[in-house]
């Protein structure tokens, strides 16, 4: 039930990531440094997450631990000049933040709590050496 959960979230997620990029660019938006650099951190989001709601390694649990404090970091970093932008800006920010803050949770969750997952990781790779 939960793994379900997980996996229907982490789809919503990403399409509604990769819709809302498509709308931006087919306004007008631009992709610049700071455009690639989201991309980049919510990348990274997202497959955590997928990992995560499916229970698989992707890459070894030592990048997620530290993948986990760049996207945090980066995301507070993000949230400030946006919740000091004005007041719509400021209720975007209210309303978009408790629809990442599941996928910050899964991503931690992924990177130091899941030792099931990363054990079979651990298996698979000893099973190769032999």
């Amino acid at each position: 039930m939960i793994k379900k959960a997980w996996t229907a979230y982490a789809a919503l997620l990403t399409v509604a990531v990769v819709a809302g990029e498509v709308a931006n660019l087919s306004a007008g938006g631009t992709v610049d440094f700071r455009t690639m650099a989201n991309w980049a951190v919510t990348a990274v989001l997202l497959i955590a997450t997928w990992g995560y709601a499916l229970q698989r390694p992707f890459g070894s649990q030592r990048y997620w631990s530290g993948a986990s404090w760049v996207v945090l970091g980066a995301s507070l970093i993000t949230i400030v000049p946006a919740a000091l932008a004005g007041s719509t800006a400021l209720i975007m920010v209210a309303v978009l933040l408790p629809l990442v803050v599941p996928a910050l949770y899964a991503m931690f969750r992924y990177a130091y709590r899941s030792p099931q997952v990363w054990a079979a990781r651990t298996r698979d790779d000893v099973s190769l050496k032999d």
